[in-house]
């Protein structure tokens, strides 16, 4: 989420765990990325917390093409997918 303040460069200070200036009626994000926050939302089941990260991925790796492209450095997508591959 931090990812999407950055793009829209703008720093959101929230505490751990207070969803409301991310998803409440003061949230700055619109559309595809409130829809997207809604989708990621899982319990504690183990198989749950991995669809959920299977599920995050796309927006992850668009993000670190993003912060690269901004720092000029290189996005080295297959080695990020290496270490997804890894965590999953």
């Amino acid at each position: 989420m931090s990812g999407w303040y950055m793009e829209m460069e703008e720093h959101l200070d929230v505490p751990y765990g207070v969803w409301t200036k991310n998803e409440g009626n003061r949230s700055k994000l619109a559309g595809k990325r409130l829809s997207l926050l809604e989708s990621w939302d899982c319990g504690r089941n183990s198989n749950e917390i991995i669809k959920t990260l299977r599920r995050m991925i796309p927006e992850f790796l668009r993000l670190n093409e993003y912060l690269c492209t901004q720092l000029g450095v290189e996005t080295n997508e297959y080695h990020i997918k290496r270490i997804i591959d890894m965590a999953i």
